[in-house]
């Protein structure tokens, strides 16, 4: 009997009995791992935190596991349905009268322990999490599974992400009919599966670069990270210019989107919020954005008054960064949050990471809030010109690419071939140069406005999860606060086969972190915001609480000792 039958089935004294056995038992076997996973981990040392979200996870594993045997055992309890009655008097012409037609009864959803069948969908999707988590330390932190030295191979690098790009043209899917964007024939520039497109290709490039420690494109790397950025200017700005939306609850969701999965790795794995450099610079630099349009954003329809704005979000960020003792000053409440303790680099300060990362970046997220401004424009431009005549168009988009490639020769040239160190020294100040040559060049030709590759438009919906899995499911780190600087071998001697099957889990992996963070968003942030938004908080807020005191004072008999700060 599927369980929304289960509307007039009585939760008696055995389906309760059955959740506290289930969730006494899971409890057991949960202690038994978690034993286990402590006696073949490489770190020993545990922090507060560390012990809270073990409690945390424990209670979750319980309750679901409760609830499934509880509503199993309910299936499979005898219905009792109200019998039927009929009226065996006769009416004078000698027919049978039937009792009127009962209304229909209203039957409370069941519960067990005030968890009901509805619950159940919610609770698998955040044990399925929790065991992700499980398997993430086991990966990183555990003697089990071996690690090897990076496979410096050029020719294997280039060759793996050609096969890749080869892959991805035979998922070449055209916009035009797709979802209506076409009009007259004209596709709008910079659409949303262009811009995941070009998520997608960055990432693998990416995160091949960390596996085959190919350093040689290291400024390829910087620029790709430029465009990310790049993107959380362009896209924030176009969305609350055009949507309006300024509410809590929609700010609270790009929250959770960038920090959900981020947290709990970072209290799973007792490592700092700065390592995952990426989600801090993305946090920030929204908050960046919103800010400056949340100010008197009824005036946001004006021309002049967005303009300023922008100008004023770029003082904002060159004065923070290109004066002297600012950012520090600035930053200071920040450090509990933002400094990193690097066990390569114990010589640098607490901040300096932060500093570095997003220093890297500090402009050329103004630079997308300035394209997403001037993106009618823009569109306008190009509109006119596919409207040109045959013998017109070809010359100036001729004329126009020329241009762009000879301003991309010379950033080339000048720039970006520089050695890492002085490259990074130029590269906030002409990154940009290379995002608005891709974008011309992306754009100009109608049938590329028309094309994406669908395979990297798939990867580039999942860039935040790869990036921050990559660090323990597809290489090995040197442990607490460290870099992914081995390789991990599941089947020793066989780089190739171990290199296919662990990507193919490190994806796998990736896309369920990715529905997962997605639906308990929906199911935690209330879309009715103000006090329940309010509530909500709260109420976490004290759950979080509820397992730090627990682990906390259960730390010196678990233990022995205390625990290590967190």
């Amino acid at each position: 009997m599927p369980i929304e039958e289960l509307g007039d089935v009585r939760m008696g004294l055995l389906p309760n009995a059955t959740f506290l056995v289930a969730a006494v038992v899971t409890i057991i076997l949960y202690s038994v791992v978690l034993e286990g996973l402590y006696s073949i981990s490489e770190v020993k040392a545990i922090s507060t935190v560390q012990l809270a979200a073990a409690f945390g996870y424990g209670a979750v594993l319980a309750i679901w596991i409760g609830a499934e045997a509880a509503f199993l055992v309910a299936r499979l309890q005898p219905r009792y349905g109200a019998l039927s009655m009929e009226d065996d008097s006769e009416h004078e012409d000698g027919e049978k009268s039937s009792l009127s037609p009962m209304k229909e009864r209203v039957v409370a959803e069941p519960s067990v322990f005030h968890i009901k069948p509805s619950h159940l969908p919610t609770l698998r999707l955040c044990g399925e999490f929790v065991a992700i988590l499980g398997y993430i330390y086991f990966c990183d932190r555990t003697t089990q599974v071996a690690k090897g030295p990076k496979y410096q191979n050029p020719t294997a690098f280039w060759c793996v992400n050609l096969a890749i790009l080869g892959a991805a043209l035979l998922t070449l899917r055209s916009v035009a009919g797709g979802k209506g964007e076409a009009l007259d024939g004209y596709v709008k520039p910079l659409q949303r599966d262009q811009t995941e497109e070009w998520k997608g290709w960055m990432q693998i490039m990416f995160v091949l670069y960390h596996y085959f420690n190919e350093t040689e494109i290291y400024n390829a790397i910087r620029m790709y990270i430029a465009a990310y950025v790049w993107m959380t200017g362009f896209g924030n700005f176009s969305y609350y210019y055009v949507k309006k939306d300024f509410t809590a609850v929609r700010f609270t969701q790009m929250m959770w989107r960038l920090n959900f999965f981020v947290f709990f790795v970072c209290i799973t794995m007792n490592n700092e919020y700065m390592l995952y450099y990426i989600c801090p610079m993305h946090t920030f630099f929204t908050w960046g954005v919103f800010i400056p349009l949340f100010i008197c954003n009824s005036y946001n329809d004006s021309f002049k008054v967005l303009f300023v704005k922008i100008v004023c979000t770029f003082l904002g960020a060159f004065l923070l960064y290109d004066v002297p003792n600012i950012f520090q000053t600035v930053m200071q409440p920040l450090h509990g949050l933002l400094e990193f303790h690097d066990p390569l680099h114990p010589e640098n300060s607490p901040m300096h990471e932060w500093f570095f990362r997003s220093g890297l970046d500090h402009l050329v997220w103004v630079f997308g809030m300035f394209c997403a401004f001037a993106f009618p424009w823009f569109d306008r431009k190009l509109q006119a010109l596919e409207e040109l005549p045959t013998l017109t168009r070809h010359p100036v988009r001729s004329v126009v690419t020329a241009a762009t490639l000879g301003l991309t020769i010379y950033w080339y040239v000048a720039y970006f071939s520089l050695p890492k160190r002085a490259y990074n020294k130029v590269h906030p100040y002409t990154s940009f140069i290379a995002i608005f040559t891709y974008l011309v060049l992306r754009n100009i030709v109608s049938g590329l406005r028309e094309r994406h590759m669908h395979l990297f438009a798939w990867c580039g919906k999942i860039t935040l999860e790869t990036y921050i899995l990559q660090f323990h499911v597809w290489m090995k780190t040197t442990g607490v606060n460290g870099s992914p600087k081995f390789l991990m071998v599941w089947f020793p001697g066989y780089f190739w086969i171990n290199f296919v099957v662990v990507t193919a889990a490190y994806i796998f992996l990736s896309y369920r972190v990715f529905i997962i963070t997605a639906a308990l968003r929906d199911v935690v942030i209330p879309k009715e915001g103000g006090a329940a938004l309010g509530k909500r908080a709260v109420f976490v807020a004290v759950i979080l609480a509820a397992f730090y005191g627990v682990a906390y004072l259960a730390a010196p008999h678990l233990l022995g000792a205390p625990p290590s700060p967190p």
